[in-house]
């Protein structure tokens, strides 16, 4: 199964503007890209942080071809939304969520944030590729878009402008990278 980390920062690389959650600072021509790649995913992984500034449009938008996991260290907090054909929340360790969705038939799977989530699967060695839009924007304070202290050398891609003033960079972790 392939991990794909999408994700829209500021040139300064924050993925949240100060303390606002959720990414509405994107271009209109991020929230294009994301809403059509999304349809090519079988499967998302969030973040309970995530789900609970997009909760209802993430409930709005579930169908069961398409499983979404939220990582929370509290499950059973969120047994009111969970539904085991579209939503499932789980305190699993990265790789034991990749190898789940994978033992159960899933191919592609977004994993969409945020910060500490990115953190977690990178350090685990779970993200196959990282799709990244770059927004011209500085906010010099918001939530980093890989906290913590790490050195993850990666190969890019390919580079795309959506429009004029928002990159896609798409990049992959490189062989023997630690």
């Amino acid at each position: 199964m392939k991990v794909v980390l999408i994700a829209a920062v500021s040139l300064d690389g924050f993925i949240t503007r100060h303390d606002k959650p959720g990414s509405g600072f994107t271009s209109e021509a991020d929230k294009r890209y994301l809403r059509d790649i999304l349809n090519r995913f079988d499967a998302c992984i969030v973040g309970a942080e995530s789900f609970r500034v997009s909760r209802n449009w993430m409930l709005s938008r579930l169908m069961p071809d398409k499983l979404r996991v939220a990582v929370t260290r509290t499950p059973e907090a969120f047994a009111d939304v969970a539904d085991p054909d579209s939503f499932e929340f789980t305190s699993q360790s990265p790789r034991a969520i990749v190898e789940d969705l994978r033992t159960r038939g899933h191919h592609l799977c977004a994993l969409l944030g945020g910060g500490r989530i990115y953190s977690l699967f990178l350090q685990a060695r779970c993200v196959d590729e990282l799709w990244v839009t770059l927004e011209a924007r500085l906010f010099g304070s918001g939530t980093p878009f890989c906290p913590g202290q790490f050195d993850f050398p990666l190969e890019l891609l390919s580079h795309d402008s959506l429009d004029r003033n928002t990159l896609l960079l798409k990049y992959r972790p490189r062989q023997g990278s630690g």
